[in-house]
């Protein structure tokens, strides 16, 4: 034990894996006396092996055609149920009253993209649309004009 203390990590995991790879390739080197140990039986071994089946075969209830049938029968109407089940029920709606706040967003986004202004410019493109939805008058332009002068 006192020799296991001066090694370090490595050298106790290698001592350990091939302590370990030993007994397995002692066990796997036994493995086929084994085998032909319990295999190495006398015929009669093997004849009351196969009465013994052969009497368990026999003595098993034997299931009637209709037990089978009605098995079937009782699977295939679980079957039909829960299809019946699954394709009747409606798909869920949301509600009016139900605040999606990822659909809000998209609406949100939507009406951005559609204003082709951004909200910060808005104020100043609808002024803009005004100036040039209105007749421009010559004494309109003339008085700016003389506003700018006598300044």
């Amino acid at each position: 034990m006192q020799l296991t203390r001066h090694l370090r990590n490595e050298e106790l995991s290698e001592m350990i894996f091939e302590s370990d790879q030993r007994h397995l390739r002692q066990t796997l080197d036994a493995l086929p006396g084994w085998a032909r140990a319990a295999a190495d039986h006398p015929n009669a071994f093997w004849e009351r092996q196969q009465t013994e089946i052969r009497k368990r075969i026999a003595g098993a209830p034997q299931r009637s055609s209709t037990q089978t049938v009605t098995a079937w029968a009782g699977a295939f109407a679980m079957v039909l149920l829960a299809i019946l089940l699954l394709s009747d029920s409606p798909a869920p709606r949301p509600s009016g009253a139900q605040n999606d706040p990822d659909q809000e967003l998209l609406v949100a986004v939507e009406e951005s993209v559609q204003s082709g202004v951004p909200q910060a410019l808005e104020p100043a493109a609808m002024l803009a649309e005004e100036i040039s939805n209105q007749p421009i008058s010559t004494s309109h332009r003339v008085s700016k004009e003389n506003g700018n002068e006598a300044q």
